[in-house]
């Protein structure tokens, strides 16, 4: 474990360690689309006996398992009495808790290092002789060899050039990651929501809102008394923004008097302490140290808006409906970022521009809070 722990840690590392695994994927697919037959084309009207379905998504990454939330609820609505299992990873199964999944087949990051627990992992699933195996990723190679493995009756997922690679194929490109989920779920013939879902227990809200409390010194309980601007100092890799870009921020929050809290992730320890001192003689700023993802989504919903690169805890307030400014960095971002109206995406901006909109954002929720207290008191 201390190797992986380098390796997610070290910039240079981590960029190696994803060359060799895009390498490895490639030679695993060539390998597996010469020995395999092509499955034979199916419609998902013509199959039949679908009792047992697996959802595939073995990815480590916060977004895009969250991205896939909305094909359970999809297949939960055309299928209401199958089994529905997910095949995830330990460090996404907490933002699929509450999702109407029966059961959970977790990969962890030591199968890197101990490649029997993936053959393990498949001997168990291919014993539960799935009717219906759906990959919701359109290019994961390794969703792809499990899907296959596993041996369910039938498969589906997007398709891919010319090459068949599931029985059920769907034509789901899409320039936008929100809109391929959609697009995948089509012939389904039910609705699917175009953005990711969480859902948070009560136990969870309330212990949010008392460390609000604890981070602000507030002693309310009206949320109108603790609203303030999430800002997230994290991403990955190229997708990041340097410190003195945040601390800039910061400074001008403060000079607009604009209450904020600054969240950091598992990996911008780095960040602590800069960070830490620089919020010593704030008056609006307070700093929250990473969470555990569910205690941070908490948080996250009660904030009146999120300010953050492309980042998991992007995807977090999409599926919260929290309003979110985006701050873009790289042009993949653009497929990736929310899209609602209220949602403000950002490319390669000057501070001065950020607290704009972030100014705009508060005065639009100003002016939405009196038309509706005028409303009710009318």
């Amino acid at each position: 474990m201390h190797l992986l722990t380098r390796i997610r840690t070290n910039y240079y590392l981590k960029i190696m360690a994803r060359f060799l695994e895009k390498r490895a994927k490639r030679y695993l697919l060539g390998g597996g689309l010469y020995l395999l037959k092509a499955p034979v084309p199916e419609t998902i009207d013509s199959v039949v006996g679908i009792e047992k379905i697996l959802i595939i998504r073995p990815n480590f990454r916060l977004g895009n398992a969250l991205i896939s939330t909305p094909v359970i609820d999809a297949l939960r609505e055309r299928f209401p009495s199958a089994t529905i299992d997910y095949l995830a990873t330990d460090k996404t199964l907490p933002l699929l808790q509450q999702r109407p999944v029966d059961n959970f087949y977790l990969l962890s990051r030591t199968a890197i290092l101990r490649p029997w627990q993936c053959v393990t992992l498949c001997r168990r699933l291919r014993a539960q002789r799935y009717d219906l195996a759906v990959q919701v990723s359109g290019g994961s190679t390794s969703g792809f060899i499990v899907t296959r493995l596993i041996g369910a009756r039938y498969s589906m997922g997007s398709r891919k050039d010319d090459q068949r690679l599931y029985n059920i194929e769907v034509d789901a490109k899409s320039s936008h990651a929100y809109d391929f989920i959609v697009s995948l779920t089509r012939p389904l013939g039910v609705v699917c929501r175009n953005r990711p879902l969480l859902q948070l227990t009560v136990q969870e809200r309330y212990q949010a809102m008392e460390k609000i409390q604890q981070l602000i010194g507030l002693h309310s309980n009206h949320l109108s008394d603790s609203g303030f601007i999430a800002i997230f100092v994290g991403g990955h890799q190229k997708k990041r923004w340097p410190l003195a870009f945040w601390l800039t921020l910061i400074d001008n929050l403060e000079a607009h008097r604009i209450r904020y809290i600054v969240f950091l992730g598992p990996e911008e320890f780095r960040l602590l302490a800069p960070i830490e001192q620089h919020l010593m003689s704030s008056t609006y700023g307070y700093l929250c140290t990473p969470l555990p993802i569910r205690d941070f989504a908490a948080v996250l919903e009660r904030a009146r808006l999120l300010v953050t690169p492309d980042s998991g805890p992007m995807h977090l307030a999409a599926a919260l409906d929290v309003a979110t400014i985006s701050l873009v960095r790289q042009k993949e971002s653009l497929g990736f970022v929310p899209q609602e109206a209220y949602d403000i995406t950002l490319w390669r901006p000057e501070v001065s521009t950020v607290v704009e909109a972030i100014l705009g954002n508060v005065d639009r929720q100003s002016s939405t809070v009196l038309e509706q207290t005028a409303a009710v008191i009318g």
